[in-house]
């Protein structure tokens, strides 16, 4: 077992959580998606952290980190209306919290991570109306002005709705 999935099992025994639980909207009692896996809870991850620096403000964090095949998907569940600006806040510092907890580097998560973010289509207007037609084109459209981060953070960027997450991720990378 390489050094990056030690630490990974280590922070799975510490914050280990459902990724249905990880996806909760507990303002509207919803959950993103019904999978039982075991990922890293983040926000969890990231309150210890504050903690352990005794920090007076808290980092925003993404919601789950998971760990499949030698390679790291960091997901982010949006519910509500997007706001870019707060989710590249959290892309931002999920990225500084986990360079520093495995050691690693930009060079490394531009090869070895995956950025997924999962939005619900009828919080978002006219971005759903944009990720219909790149579904039926067929294309990746990586939607919230998130497509400057592929290449230069992370390995790969996804914008997704649930049914989407459902069948491109979890049918994919999950099932057994």
């Amino acid at each position: 077992m390489n050094n990056h999935a030690q630490t990974y099992n280590n922070l799975i025994q510490n914050f280990g959580d459902t990724l249905q639980n990880t996806s909760r909207d507990t303002e509207k009692n919803h959950c993103m998606t019904t999978n039982q896996i075991t990922v890293v809870n983040f926000d969890t991850f990231k309150d210890s952290i504050v903690r352990r620096f005794g920090l007076s403000e808290s980092p925003k964090s993404c919601d789950a980190l998971c760990y499949i095949n030698g390679q790291f998907f960091l997901i982010e569940f949006k519910n509500g209306k997007m706001n870019k600006h707060e989710i590249r806040g959290k892309i931002f510092e999920s990225l500084l919290l986990l360079t520093e907890e495995l050691k690693i580097t930009i060079n490394y998560t531009r090869d070895n991570l995956t950025f997924i973010l999962v939005y619900n289509d009828s919080a978002q207007g006219r971005h759903a109306i944009d990720s219909a037609l790149s579904r039926k084109a067929k294309i990746n459209d990586i939607l919230f002005g998130l497509d400057g981060f592929e290449r230069l953070y992370f390995k790969k960027v996804f914008t997704m709705n649930e049914r989407e997450f459902e069948i491109k991720f979890i049918t994919k990378y999950l099932a057994h």
